[in-house]
């Protein structure tokens, strides 16, 4: 249940978590959103400087994640360099300033591979649950926004109604 390299919730345990809350949802509507992260032009930083490099930048951005998001949210690594986030409670303005904020504090991380300064940034995708969606609908639609986030320039956030 737990990503041996960040030591975030791995995508077990999100699934296990959306499974509970769609349930909860299911008998009493709540704002329940997802956001999936991920870091722009990650492929270059391993091709780069190395796996272990990478292997670093995605346990700074796992720390960073924990440390901006605190209790908001549930945060998993659900793959490579993406991450999935779930809020409970929070409506669409709380969830992208939550979001934004995520987004300036890891452009703003240091990064420094072999003396060279390297900005790391991220694409967000994100949508609250709507009635009668199933967690893969919800999923591809925050996986849709995140697309349009890389499209559009990356290092942006973009809410799928």
């Amino acid at each position: 249940m737990q990503d041996a390299l960040t030591k975030l919730n791995n995508r077990a345990a999100f699934e296990e978590y959306m499974t509970k809350a769609m349930v909860r949802f299911a008998h009493k509507p709540f704002d329940l959103a997802i956001a999936v992260i991920d870091l722009d032009d990650f492929k270059s930083i391993n091709d780069t400087f190395g796996h272990s490099a990478g292997d670093k930048t995605l346990q700074v951005i796992a720390s960073t994640l924990s440390k901006t998001l605190g209790e908001s949210a549930f945060i998993a690594r659900y793959g490579g360099e993406e991450f999935i986030l779930v809020f409970e409670g929070l409506d669409y303005g709380a969830v992208m300033l939550a979001l934004d904020e995520l987004r300036v504090q890891v452009s703003k991380l240091p990064f420094k591979f072999k003396n060279k300064k390297v900005n790391i940034s991220t694409s967000i995708g994100a949508t609250h649950i709507k009635d009668n969606d199933k967690v893969h609908q919800a999923f591809e639609r925050a996986d849709q926004a995140l697309y349009k986030a890389k499209h559009e320039g990356k290092n942006r956030v973009i809410y799928a109604e």
